[in-house]
């Protein structure tokens, strides 16, 4: 799943590399044989000697330079590989050109530009093979330049021991609530060290926040994800309900690696889930993003119907009262953010609004560099993806880059930024200024359904959504085990929320965007049983000051009241109209009156029969708050359903 930065391949092709050059001795070649053996073996330490003989004994050996600076590479001995190419980059030495490129591309990916564009430079148009090559790799290292000439203001921080393991960590995820943290850990292999002959695997782990903010020693999620092949690339959704991720070769997939999903009741979770067609393909399926709304997951493919190699691509999801996911539609993201190269790695944020993703068909500093995209209202589309410059990028892979709900604080891996000898590790950055950081700042809410009767923990369906653009913003569900949740919603914003379930009373609440975003985690959110006499107020339904007529608002609260209907066909309801204590009494009867008629007047519209629905208006006569204060009156002004029937 994790490409591999390092594209050296160590060949056994000693043979037809020393047919070239007369210069080596038959023991030569055999002792070049032995090496290169032993290196794809895995036996680096046994390699290096052989090698460092034959280049003190014989500089023209040319080939057997080269291997010795691929084998410093592949051990993290940076300034050894320059030093053994620039041995051998003479004028008057065997394939000079060759092993100039090398070098050059040696300086490249260690992000020495400079060097890099010298090198490259002193390749001539005669060396046609050589010097298109080389004139392509002078403009990314020119491009490259002018990005590390302004740097951004970011600020990193290693995430610590607690998260970091002694092997290679990526693929990091947060919840909005940031009490879990999940990364991709390359199991059995250290830095510099070759995986022959060793049990080496991606696993996923995960930390839980404990008490006194800190993150738990981060563990291995266990058999019900991970198995004896590769699992990674994980995402968690916002409430933390949901892990997808990427499983390689196992039996129940498609294609070489498919896309899975867990749920996680409590601390456990679910025995991995693959959903099948048209979600993953024959094709390579991986890196999936669940967006906040829970009806859309991005991942990327290399499935036809592409722009390029691999794409972004989304897919619908429908979420299923009992928690399972439905996914449909696939749909490619289009040539505004895909390419004729690759794309991998999309991360949408909490705000819906907000595409991060990893490119190498952009302009950029080296390898994949992380983009950042926004959504265009107004056209339908994506904005042009920006590089998120330097040094956030650099010559290598940049991938795996997730951004918390508040859009402060990203998270991503690097093998660049400490060169620890540590291998890849976690870092978090500091995002500051516009163009860089999430649309729409995010805050969450924890909270907990309970059944009213019997005061357990129930599974609920949670939604969210923006009074102002009448748009769902969050959709999950409640823990089957704990009932908990936890909701996100876009600051300073009005906004409603949801809960149902079948057979229970649907909960309503509003939140002006100056109220605090709170539940009782304590005493939970309490869903009645649909029984005859039973009461609820529907607190998203707005009309404008002294009129009747059914505010753009109202209609996602009224949509929540039909599906109820429809979940409950024998459901007979009374839609009551109240009004404060001000004006006249007669007056305030009848706008009552009105204002209940107008949502029953939309449930017919939408046909909800008018054998199930009544209307009433009761004006000031069932207050349920003083009429002495504004924050009383408003709540006297509502409306509400009595179940006459069931």
């Amino acid at each position: 799943m994790m490409k591999n930065a390092m594209k050296t391949m160590f060949l056994l092709l000693s043979l037809f590399l020393s047919a070239s050059v007369s210069a080596q001795s038959k023991k030569e070649v055999k002792t070049y044989e032995t090496a290169v053996i032993m290196i794809n073996e895995g036996k680096y330490k046994e390699a290096l000697p052989l090698l460092n003989g034959l280049v003190r004994e014989n500089k023209k050996y040319v080939e057997a330079s080269w291997t010795l600076a691929d084998l410093h590479a592949k051990m993290r001995n940076d300034s050894k590989r320059i030093a053994t190419l620039q041995y051998v980059a003479k004028p008057n030495m065997p394939r000079y050109y060759n092993t100039l490129m090398r070098l050059a591309t040696a300086y490249h990916e260690l992000c020495d530009y400079e060097n890099a564009i010298k090198h490259f430079s002193m390749i001539p148009k005669t060396e046609a093979f050589y010097y298109k090559r080389a004139q392509e790799k002078i403009k990314q290292c020119s491009i490259a330049l002018e990005f590390k000439s302004v740097p951004m203001p970011y600020s990193f921080k290693n995430m610590g021991k607690n998260i970091n393991t002694e092997f290679d960590d990526y693929w990091p995820s947060i919840t909005a609530d940031e009490s879990w943290f999940s990364t991709t850990v390359k199991c059995g292999q250290l830095e510099g060290q070759s995986s022959f002959g060793k049990s080496v695997q991606e696993d996923i782990f995960i930390s839980k926040k404990g008490a006194d903010g800190e993150w738990t020693p981060i563990r291995n999620i266990g058999n019900s994800i991970n198995s004896l092949n590769n699992e990674g690339a994980q995402s968690l959704s916002l409430d933390g309900r949901y892990m997808f991720f990427v499983a390689c070769n196992r039996s129940t997939g498609l294609g070489g690696c498919d896309i899975y999903y867990s749920v996680r009741m409590g601390d456990k979770w679910s025995p991995a889930i693959n959903p099948g067609e048209p979600l993953n393909s024959r094709q390579w399926d991986t890196y999936p993003s669940l967006s906040p709304t829970g009806d859309e997951l991005y991942f990327a493919s290399t499935r036809p119907g592409g722009s390029g190699k691999s794409d972004i691509w989304k897919v619908k999801v429908t979420i299923r009262k009992d928690g399972m996911l439905v996914f449909s539609d696939p749909v490619n993201l289009g040539s505004v953010i895909n390419t004729k190269d690759d794309e991998f790695s999309p991360f949408i944020h909490a705000d819906n609004r907000t595409l991060y993703f990893s490119s190498r068909g952009r302009k950029g500093l080296g390898d994949y560099d992380v983009f950042v995209s926004y959504k265009d209202d107004e056209k339908k589309s994506w904005t042009e993806p920006k590089n998120l410059g330097y040094p956030l990028n650099s010559c290598r892979e940049e991938i795996g880059f997730v951004v918390n709900a508040e859009g402060d604080k990203a998270y991503f891996s690097s093998d660049g930024q400490e060169r620890n000898g540590r291998g890849r590790e976690i870092y978090e950055v500091t995002l500051a200024g516009d163009g860089v950081k999430p649309k729409k700042k995010m805050k969450y809410a924890k909270g907990k359904i309970i059944d009213a009767e019997t005061k357990k923990p129930m599974q609920a369906q949670i939604e969210v959504f923006s009074v102002k653009s009448n748009e769902l913003v969050f959709k999950s569900v409640s823990d089957k085990s704990t009932g908990e949740f936890v909701a996100c919603v876009p600051e300073n914003e009005d906004f409603g929320v949801n809960v149902n379930e079948k057979g229970y009373m649907f909960v309503s609440e509003y939140f002006k965007e100056d109220d605090p975003f709170k539940f009782d985690e304590k005493k939970g959110m309490s869903m009645e049983k649909i029984e005859v006499g039973k009461k609820m107020t529907l607190k998203n339904i707005f009309f404008d000051f002294d009129k009747y007529s059914l505010k753009k608002a109202s209609y996602i609260e009224l949509n929540h009241l039909i599906r109820f209907m429809k979940e409950n066909p024998t459901v007979r309801i009374r839609l009551c109209g109240h009004t404060d204590g001000k004006g006249d009494h007669d007056y305030n009867v009848k706008l009552s009156e009105n204002r209940a008629k107008a949502a029953y007047d939309y449930l017919v519209s939408k046909r909800i029969p008018k054998n199930r629905l009544e209307y009433k208006g009761f004006g000031p006569d069932q207050p349920i708050d003083t009429n002495a204060t504004d924050k009383g009156r408003a709540n006297n002004r509502r409306t509400e359903i009595l179940i006459i029937g069931k």
